[in-house]
C-alpha cells in the first residue's frame, strides 16, 4: 500500500471540503464536477473511510473527513506560502500584504478598488495564509493578522476589536418556527468554526444555557462558514468587520442584539519602523480610516 494518496486527489479533497460542494470545487480547480466526484471516491477507497456525508442541501465532512481536511488545507497552504516566497521580488510601488483568507475576502479586497483609485501609483498584492509571516524571509510588507497581539521584534496596532454575535439568513426570522428569543436556537443547527468555539460564552450571555452547544456543523474555515449562515443553513456566530457588507445587503440578519467580546483582535503588523516609511504610511492610514468606518457604522448594519 502506498503511504500517500495521489495529490491530485487531495486537491479535490481539499477544494470540496473547502467549499462543501463538488460543483464549487470543479469550479475552483478548471475541472468537470464528475472528475472531482471520482477523486474523492478515489481518496475514500485509498484510506477505506467515509470523508463526506452526501446530504440533500449539500456535502458534510465526516470525523475522519474533518481530520483530513485539516491536514490538507494546512499542507496545501504551507506550500503555497512556500511557492510564493520563491517567486516574489520585492519591488518598489508594490505593497505586499499577508492576511486571513476570511478577512481578505470579506472585508479587505472589496476595498481595495477605492485605495488605487485614491493612490495609483501603489500596487497591492494580497496574499492568504492562517500563519505567522516572517517578514525578511516571506517579502511581506505588512500583515492583518488575527491574535492577542504581543508579537516581539514587530511593529502591531489593533485594527479592530471584534464583538461576536449570531448571524442568519433573513428566512429563519420567519415561518413556523422561526428564531424569536435565543432558547429558540435549540430548534435550528449552530453553525461552528473548526478551533473556535464561543457559542457556549454566547449562549450564557443571552441566557440560553439550555441549547445544546455540541450539536450542529462544523466547518473548517470562515468563509464557509459565513456561506453556510447564507444559504440557511443554520446560525453562525460572527463578528462585525467579517459580515459588515452581508449585514448591509441583506444577506444576513442579526436575531438578536447580544454580543460578547472575544480574546482575539484583527491587529496591523509590519517591520518595526516601517509604519512610518513613505512607502507603507498612506496605505496603513488608509486601513485605519477604513476599519474605523466599520466600528462607527456598525449599528446601521444590523
Amino acid at each position: 500500500m502506498r503511504d500517500l494518496p495521489p495529490l491530485n486527489a487531495l486537491r479535490a479533497f481539499d477544494a470540496a471540503a473547502r467549499h462543501l460542494s463538488l460543483t464549487r470545487a470543479a469550479s475552483e480547480l478548471h475541472v468537470t464536477h464528475g472528475a472531482v466526484s471520482r477523486q474523492v471516491k478515489d481518496l475514500e477507497a485509498f484510506f477505506g473511510r467515509q470523508l463526506f456525508e452526501r446530504r440533500p442541501r449539500g456535502l458534510e465532512l465526516t470525523s475522519e473527513g474533518r481530520m483530513l481536511a485539516f491536514t490538507a488545507g494546512k499542507m496545501f497552504e504551507d506550500l503555497r506560502h512556500t511557492v510564493r516566497s520563491l517567486r516574489d521580488v520585492r519591488q518598489p510601488g508594490i505593497i505586499t500584504v499577508s492576511t486571513v483568507p476570511s478577512l481578505a475576502a470579506r472585508w479587505l479586497v472589496p476595498r481595495l478598488a477605492a485605495f488605487q483609485e485614491r493612490w495609483p501609483g501603489r500596487e497591492i498584492r494580497v496574499g492568504t495564509t492562517k500563519q505567522l509571516v516572517n517578514f525578511s524571509r516571506d517579502q511581506v510588507d505588512v500583515a492583518l493578522r488575527y491574535g492577542r497581539g504581543g508579537w516581539r521584534g514587530v511593529h502591531y496596532e489593533r485594527l479592530f476589536s471584534p464583538r461576536e454575535f449570531p448571524v442568519c439568513a433573513p428566512a429563519l426570522l420567519s415561518g413556523e418556527k422561526s428564531l424569536r428569543q435565543p432558547v429558540d436556537l435549540q430548534n435550528f443547527t449552530l453553525i461552528h468554526d473548526m478551533g473556535f468555539g464561543n457559542w457556549a460564552q454566547w449562549l450564557a450571555a443571552a441566557g440560553a444555557k439550555q441549547v445544546d452547544v455540541p450539536r450542529g456543523l462544523v466547518l473548517q474555515d470562515m468563509n464557509v462558514v459565513l456561506q453556510a449562515a447564507i444559504e440557511g443553513q443554520g446560525v453562525a456566530l460572527a463578528s462585525l468587520p467579517l459580515v459588515y457588507a452581508d449585514l448591509r445587503a441583506g444577506r444576513l440578519v442579526r436575531p438578536f442584539t447580544v454580543d460578547i467580546p472575544v480574546e482575539l483582535s484583527f491587529y496591523i503588523v509590519c517591520e518595526s519602523g516601517r509604519e512610518h516609511s513613505p512607502e507603507l504610511q498612506p496605505f496603513l492610514e488608509w486601513l485605519r480610516r477604513e476599519a474605523a468606518v466599520v466600528e462607527t457604522d456598525g449599528g446601521a448594519a444590523t
